[in-house]
């Protein structure tokens, strides 16, 4: 008993009094803790940091202030580019936003990654193979097309296709979610339906499985254009 409650102590993270205050609704508390970690900083290891961001980001974005959102979206991109979110716990239009983002602020979010990073060596120089073709930048790799809601897209600067997935995507979970919630909150004590309830509970499992399903077809339509139908990007030869 001891041994477990002292691993539960040492996995606890300063998130998650605010990711708790931010999923029951406690927008301003969630804020307040939020902020106080940030500002100063009292954060150690980079992914730890980024996700306070977003989540202040998510809080700002839940109360309507739309530029301050953006800008803690951007400060936590540049702190863990890679950073990818939690569909269960975020809302799919924040989703969205923060794709939007990414999209949108590649300059500035490399600019303070670059304010970040200690300059010790000078940029390197073009390579150019013995071929006469010029190297392609590193692109992202394809695996982020398994990431849901459209993420693979939005990072492969593919943004229409992206908020196709993420709407499409976000409706059917969304649906699924609420109809599943609605339907378990139905039951008695004993787990079963009233006669009453029993004809409208049959309706929100029709539902939920509408929304499952729906989702999974876009899911997995999403991982099919990315990963089989789009073209892999070719080196460009040297005029």
């Amino acid at each position: 008993m001891g041994a477990a409650l002292l691993m539960t102590v040492l996995a606890a993270t300063p998130l998650d009094g605010a990711r708790g205050a931010y999923q029951s609704g406690e927008l301003s508390q969630a804020r307040a803790e939020l902020e106080s970690l940030l500002y100063p900083l009292r954060l150690d290891g980079d992914a730890l940091e980024a996700d306070v961001h977003l989540l202040l980001a998510a809080t700002y974005h839940a109360q309507e202030e739309l530029a301050r959102a953006e800008d803690e979206v951007v400060r936590g991109l540049a702190v863990h580019g890679d950073a990818v979110l939690d569909p269960l716990l975020y809302p799919p239009d924040f989703l969205a936003f923060v794709e939007r983002a990414r999209v949108q602020h590649q300059a500035r979010i490399a600019e303070l990654r670059a304010e970040r990073r200690p300059r010790l060596l000078p940029p390197p120089t073009p390579i150019v193979d013995p071929v006469g073709q010029v190297a392609v930048p590193a692109s992202p790799t394809r695996a982020w097309y398994l990431a849901p809601l459209g993420v693979g897209h939005f990072k492969h600067g593919r943004s229409g296709m992206g908020a196709v997935m993420a709407v499409t995507q976000g409706l059917g979970l969304a649906v699924a979610g609420v109809s599943l919630g609605t339907s378990l909150s139905m039951r008695g004590a004993d787990g079963r339906y009233s006669a009453s309830d029993a004809g409208k509970a049959r309706t929100l499992n029709v539902t939920y499985l509408v929304g499952a399903y729906a989702f999974a077809a876009a899911y997995a339509y999403g991982v099919l254009d990315g990963m089989v139908l789009t073209p892999a990007p070719v080196a460009r030869p040297v005029p």
